[in-house]
């Protein structure tokens, strides 16, 4: 959990990964707490050492939204789209979720590339974001 929290610490590190949280820490330790109650959170690790990150939220009855990345030195490998085909699987196997969800940039093809290999589809997008989803049950 760690890894986790250094994810909403670290400006350096959120700036790597493209998320945006407010400045104040106050605030950042509230949405680490959300984020810790009502999701799901794995360290991706390679020499036990932590790469990356892969969670899922449940935003509505047997929906969940999928968020994910991958540190710079590790992407472009696969990696991640083997991840999160392993998350998907282990979603349909629980048997809760009938639906995944995900929100990318318009801009980050990389993870409009993970999502499009693991079979979701895009839904409504504006001038910023793509919303995607993927039915699993």
């Amino acid at each position: 959990m760690a890894f986790v929290k250094e994810c909403f610490t670290d400006d350096q590190l959120l700036k790597e990964i493209g998320l945006t949280l407010s400045p104040h820490p106050q605030a950042r330790r509230w949405a680490f707490a959300m984020w810790r109650q009502s999701g799901d959170f794995w360290a991706i690790t390679l020499q036990k050492v932590p790469i990356g990150l892969v969670t899922s939220f449940v935003v509505a009855p047997g929906v969940r939204e999928v968020g994910y990345f991958i540190l710079a030195p590790w992407q472009k490998q696969g990696l991640m789209t083997k991840t999160l085909q392993k998350l998907i699987s282990c979603l349909r196997d629980r048997g809760q979720t009938n639906e995944l969800v995900a929100t990318t940039r318009m801009d980050n093809l990389a993870s409009q590339h993970v999502l499009i290999k693991n079979g979701f589809r895009k839904g409504h997008q504006n001038k910023t974001i793509i919303n995607w989803s993927l039915k699993i049950s």
